[in-house]
């Protein structure tokens, strides 16, 4: 009987390695060299596994776009049916839900994205499609507001949630995340008016 195969496993091995990478090197410094080294293989089966370092960040970025996006329809979907626009800022801005790692790849594929448009593409639609998520909510808790003020909101909502979480990494951010979730609020404040 043949034996299973390990490349799915091997891949997210590869994955995991390629992450950690990008986090410490950037996209750019994220070599097949270090990725082999980081996951203690050889540079030949992460070419056979996932590909040369195109394949290897397009595939990571399907894994990690992908997670985003699982974790925030999560987030969404266990909102409770009440208060859920002030349930969405307490989960938010709650620094349990900030992975270090996954700040630090987000800011280096966002730097890369500048030299990239196929990158800054596939960010903007994740982003655009986190904000419409919460511009669904806002709708949903404000029927009555304007279409252009729930948009304003719900980006200025996701804005600050995006500094906050890159601030989180530094320490110390009690003060900070008070402040974002106050101000979260003054914004959603503004469409009951």
């Amino acid at each position: 009987m043949p034996r299973p195969s390990l490349k799915t496993e091997r891949r997210a091995e590869i994955l995991d390695a390629y992450g950690r990478c990008v986090a410490r090197h950037g996209v750019e410094g994220a070599t097949l060299e270090k990725t082999a080294e980081e996951a203690g293989l050889a540079r030949a089966l992460i070419r056979h596994n996932v590909g040369n370092k195109d394949d290897l960040l397009e595939a990571f970025l399907d894994r990690f776009l992908g997670d985003a996006s699982r974790t925030t329809a999560e987030l969404f979907e266990s909102l409770p049916l009440d208060d859920r626009v002030e349930t969405m800022i307490d989960w938010l801005f709650d620094t349990q839900h900030t992975d270090v790692q996954d700040v630090s790849v987000t800011n280096a594929l966002i730097t890369a994205a500048t030299e990239r448009p196929d990158l800054a593409e596939r960010l903007r639609a994740w982003t655009s499609g986190f904000v419409s998520s919460i511009a669904s909510e806002l709708t949903d808790a404000y029927p009555d507001a304007a279409e252009d003020a729930i948009e304003a909101v719900a980006t200025g909502i996701a804005a600050i949630f995006f500094n906050f979480d890159t601030q989180v990494p530094l320490g110390g951010t009690s003060r900070i995340r008070q402040s974002s979730e106050t101000a979260s609020r003054l914004l959603v404040s503004a469409l009951g008016r």
